[in-house]
């Protein structure tokens, strides 16, 4: 395990898939959330001004880490998808899934070793956003932080940040059966809809996909909460998609 968790981290620090989709979140997301802030709260007209201020978004700091959870809620569910769609689908679009059959490794011990990883990746990526957007908010003078419990928000947007990453692990399964990256960018979109759809109709908190979301942007106006039993759904969600992922690799044929 020790060795194959070794040989996958070094795929994965040096993958620019990894790189440009690390880069991408900790450096536009708070560059967005920032843009749209001033957008919902300025004079201006127009479709993205219109667009800011539909999603309900306050002054000052409230506004601003608001918008940020609805942005984890998104952008940490398709980033690290992507990524964990490569990790499990490059074996097949890089026609080196039979070479694996010839390792001294066992191939339940690579795919443990690649969920490993990737779990590892999703903290630190929701940690580096945060401070990033903390950074950014400070240095660009958003509003006063009297009156906001910061560490109760932070912690709360980490929580729904590890949490989505954690159930993208999930499509890990579909890029595996799959053989390629394409299903399980299918799967992205298809799960990114049910999502919205889920929200829509009042039963998000239910739906593991998107009950991080919600949490994310607890205490909205409009917004229900989201419980623990809730919560819960999405680790047991991520397990069994795990266990299937690996007997799926232990048991896998040569196509």
């Amino acid at each position: 395990m020790r060795r194959a968790a070794a040989v996958e981290l070094l795929k994965f620090r040096r993958s620019p898939v990894v790189l440009v989709t690390t880069a991408l979140i900790v450096v536009l997301v708070p560059l967005l959330c920032l843009g749209f802030l001033a957008a919902a709260n300025g004079d201006a007209a127009g479709a993205i001004a219109a667009k800011a201020r539909a999603m309900g978004v306050g002054e000052g700091w409230e506004g601003y880490l608001g918008l940020l959870g609805q942005m984890i809620a998104v952008t940490l569910f398709i980033g690290p998808g992507v990524v964990v769609a490569w990790a499990f689908g490059r074996e097949h679009a890089d026609r080196t899934f039979p070479s694996l059959f010839a390792l001294p490794v066992s191939r339940r011990s690579i795919a443990t070793a690649k969920f490993l990883v990737l779990l590892g990746w999703g903290a630190a990526l929701t940690t580096m956003l945060l401070i990033a957007a903390m950074v950014v908010g400070l240095v660009a003078r958003v509003g006063s932080l009297d009156g906001i419990d910061v560490a109760t928000t932070l912690a709360r947007l980490e929580l729904a940040g590890v949490l989505t990453t954690v159930i993208a692990l999930t499509v890990g399964y579909v890029a595996s059966v799959g053989r390629g990256y394409l299903p399980a960018i299918g799967a992205l979109i298809l799960l990114t809809m049910f999502a919205q759809v889920a929200v829509a109709l009042g039963t998000g908190a239910w739906f593991p996909y998107a009950a991080p979301g919600l949490y994310a942007v607890a205490g909205a106006e409009g917004v229900s909460d989201v419980t623990t039993v809730q919560l819960l759904l999405v680790p047991v969600t991520t397990l069994v998609a795990a266990w299937a992922t690996i007997h799926w690799w232990q048991h896998a044929e040569v196509a």
